[in-house]
């Protein structure tokens, strides 16, 4: 199931990718009014809310195939309460941050790229990292638990450890 969600999500991001492609092209060769041609192409596309928002869509899809291979490589395949955790974690999450978020960031649209992009990747750590408790607490107990599975979550905890000193 993993593998095919992952599928779905590359094949949605790459049409995704050619719709952001086509759009910016048929955007730019269409005749404007009052422009004298020889501006700058991203502004001009910038301008566009169809353009913004097909960005957005391309940013998050790709946010999701790469959270998606991650954890497949990392966890190959999920428990039913391995994901019921997950998302219970994930709801919790942005219940909690995601409702106070509008309440301390400025309306600045930088201000709210630079804050949510925090808020996404913080949610994505914490998810990996409680994942990662989570599988260890149950290799523990495991007496048929392979060095491979160990070295999968530790892996897992060391991409949280270096992401959190890097940012």
């Amino acid at each position: 199931m993993a593998v095919n969600c992952l599928y779905v999500v590359a094949a949605s991001t790459a049409a995704s990718a050619a719709a952001l492609q086509w759009w910016a092209a048929s955007f730019l060769d269409a005749p404007r009014d009052g422009d004298v041609g020889g501006g700058d192409w991203l502004e001009t596309s910038l301008r566009s809310h169809v353009t913004v928002a097909l960005l957005a869509n391309l940013a998050a899809h790709v946010l999701l195939v790469l959270l998606l291979a991650l954890k497949t490589l990392f966890f190959v395949r999920l428990t039913s309460t391995e994901t019921r955790k997950v998302l219970e974690h994930i709801i919790n999450y942005v219940i909690y941050k995601g409702t106070f978020l509008p309440l301390v960031v400025p309306p600045n649209s930088q201000q709210i790229i630079l804050w949510s992009t925090w808020l996404v990747l913080l949610c994505s750590l914490k998810m990996f990292q409680s994942l990662a408790r989570e599988r260890l607490e149950c290799l523990n107990a495991s007496p048929s638990a392979t060095p491979l599975k160990y070295l999968r979550v530790y892996s897992a905890l060391l991409l949280v450890l270096s992401t959190d000193l890097l940012w």
